[in-house]
């Protein structure tokens, strides 16, 4: 476990490591992202946020406590239901029109509930929420995030869901379809980490970071069933021991999504030069990938900081090239899309 205090003092050393970053929050409105978001911005100097959401009313608030923390930093509302592709694509084109380059894409944005009917554009709503509209900001501010990386600058996609927890895949319905509530989380949890973990491969120079962020009380916590029940009475009876606290989170998550510990693969030899050594202590030193290598560039990562390396799936599917079978279902996902809205523009 990476002590409270290591990170508290990595994430102090921000306003002059990265007085000035760039960022988009996919998240950033409510819960963890806020929470982050919030120590980002008490952290750095004059930091530039892009922060999504879907409500305006959540946003005004936002924008107040973010001023209030920081007035030397630059907040901008962009509004945006996740829930449809086309409508993560509006709002990239609105971020790629006005930026160069983009230091920190964060992304947490979901809901724990189920029973939705599937989205207008034909997937799975959990799936869409969860993975797919997350995955496509990505890529479509993949230039931006490479333009940093070209300018020598400090450049990280972090997720927040569950990394660390993968479990096998089901080869017959990577559309997360057919599974329950609980093997629907699972499998937007291992699909994430698999594609960031084929991103990096194609990115060296982009660290990613798959982290999960323990127990925190947010909203949008509305579980099925008896689910429900179970997680409502935990909470009762242990939630005060159980949770990570507000501020805890916020700091244990910007260290993940800030710290030179998870390098990009292409920097990793440099950064272990500067950091390295015999003698570090938790949190001082360059973190294992998910394959078992320091610095190898992409990251599942424990609530305590701790690098999660050696998963046999994960593993297997490098080994298999289901890897690639994953990535190429996805892109084949947003083309369908893509064609699909076409299709019905040529026919208008």
């Amino acid at each position: 476990m990476i002590p409270l205090t290591t990170i508290k003092a990595a994430n102090a050393t921000l306003s002059t490591r990265l007085p000035s970053p760039v960022c988009v929050f996919l998240g950033g409105t409510t819960g963890i992202g806020f929470y982050t978001l919030k120590q980002l911005v008490a952290s750095t100097v004059s930091p530039k946020v892009y922060y999504i959401g879907r409500t305006p009313s959540n946003a005004e608030i936002v924008q107040k406590t973010l001023e209030e923390i920081n007035p030397k930093g630059t907040y901008i509302f962009v509004q945006c239901d996740i829930l449809l592709i086309k409508n993560v694509d509006k709002a990239c084109e609105e971020i790629l029109k006005k930026e160069k380059e983009i230091n920190l894409l964060w992304l947490s944005a979901g809901l724990l509930r189920s029973g939705f009917p599937d989205t207008a554009e034909g997937l799975n709503f959990m799936a869409a929420i969860s993975y797919f509209s997350h995955i496509k900001f990505i890529i479509n501010l993949l230039p931006l995030l490479k333009t940093s990386t070209t300018n020598n600058h400090f450049t990280r996609v972090i997720r927040v869901l569950g990394g660390g927890l993968e479990k096998e895949l089901d080869p017959n319905d990577l559309d997360m379809r057919k599974a329950t509530f609980i093997k629907s989380r699972q499998h937007h949890v291992t699909s994430t980490t698999v594609t960031f973990d084929y991103l990096a491969k194609g990115n060296p120079e982009i660290s990613f970071v798959h982290a999960f962020p323990g127990f925190v009380k947010t909203e949008g916590q509305t579980f099925p069933g008896m689910i429900s029940l179970a997680v409502r009475a935990l909470m009762w009876v242990g939630g005060s021991w159980l949770c990570v606290s507000d501020e805890e989170s916020g700091e244990r998550n910007l260290f993940y999504a800030t710290s030179e510990i998870y390098p990009a693969s292409k920097r990793a030899e440099e950064v272990m030069g500067l950091i390295g050594g015999e003698g570090k202590g938790e949190g001082e030193d360059v973190a294992v990938g998910l394959d078992g290598v320091k610095g190898s560039g992409c990251y599942t990562v424990h609530w305590d900081g701790t690098a999660k390396s050696g998963n046999k799936v994960l593993l297997e599917y490098r080994e298999t090239g289901f890897r690639e079978r994953v990535w190429e279902h996805t892109v084949a996902v947003y083309k369908g899309i893509e064609e699909r809205y076409q299709k019905d523009a040529g026919a208008a």
